[in-house]
């Protein structure tokens, strides 16, 4: 081979090199129509969850939340880019068309009841997530699903739903973004529970349960320093649930696992009692 040869081929495998390096003119090109193109994405994406609804629409309802998060995933990383311009805007507002579609297809195509709460719980679960709507998009957006949990057939998986979606109304700030605290509809959600409760427990002596659960909630939000909720309500429903049990003589599985549970409650109050931080606090509940 001549140096003439050798010259043009390492010239040639330059060229090459700089055609496939990461910045070259096609790739910027290549991810700047990308970066364009993204709300055609988003598009493209629902109409084939539509497709796919109409053949499965628990599937459909699931899809939908999760583009749901993916969009809302990106308007979250532009707010903490400092990045406040349109396209944080337009994010958000993908992501709350694929919520609306996903409750679109629950109130058309969801019939089935076990199908309806495991919806709503997807539901909860995705809104959870969500931490960059504005407050009137996400109260509208909660509020509607805790009328969903409500509606529910069974009274028990109202109340567990109802439970659920207490957490919607409380959330605190996280990696810098605007906590959302609503105390009073949290009172809300777990007084509807107890009543829901009580009606189970008038017509089942298994439901004890549900009581324990609502427990778990009136401690989770006053560790949260959630303002309404108080030592009183505790100690009041502590005194509620060990009624229950002493009258109740029911050594069923899930009676078992519940009392197992309550127990657990019992120690996490015993044990913030200990605590010089948070003493003070605790030390009002009354346990026995």
């Amino acid at each position: 081979m001549t140096n003439t040869d050798e010259a043009e081929e390492k010239e040639g495998e330059k060229k090459d090199e700089q055609s496939d390096s990461p910045t070259s003119p096609e790739k910027v090109n290549l991810i700047f129509n990308k970066a364009v193109n993204c709300r055609k994405l988003f598009v493209f994406v629902q109409k084939l969850i539509a497709g796919v609804a109409t053949a499965h629409a628990e599937m459909g309802l699931k899809l939908y939340l999760e583009c749901a998060l993916v969009a809302e995933n990106c308007a979250t990383m532009n707010v903490r880019g400092g990045n406040h311009s349109s396209s944080s805007c337009d994010f958000n507002g993908m992501a709350y068309e694929f919520i609306a579609q996903a409750f679109i297809l629950y109130e058309d195509e969801i019939s089935d009841s076990k199908i309806q709460y495991r919806s709503i719980v997807s539901m909860v679960g995705t809104l959870l997530s969500c931490r960059s709507f504005a407050k009137e998009d996400y109260e509208s957006l909660i509020t509607k699903t805790t009328q969903y949990g409500a509606k529910l057939l069974r009274k028990p998986d109202q109340c567990k739903m109802i439970i659920m979606c207490s957490h919607l109304f409380y959330r605190n700030e996280k990696d810098g973004l605007q906590p959302y605290h609503n105390p009073q509809r949290v009172l809300e959600c777990l007084q509807r529970a107890l009543k829901l409760a009580d009606a189970c427990m008038s017509s089942s002596s298994n439901c004890i349960h549900l009581f324990i659960e609502i427990l778990d909630a009136y401690v989770y939000f006053f560790d949260m320093e959630c303002p309404v909720i108080t030592d009183k309500f505790i100690s009041g429903l502590i005194a509620l649930i060990n009624e229950y049990i002493d009258n109740t003589r029911d050594f069923t599985d899930s009676t078992i696992e519940a009392q197992a549970h309550y127990s657990q409650i019992l120690r996490h109050i015993s044990r913030k009692k200990s605590y010089p931080q948070t003493s003070s606090r605790y030390a009002p509940i009354i346990c026995g």
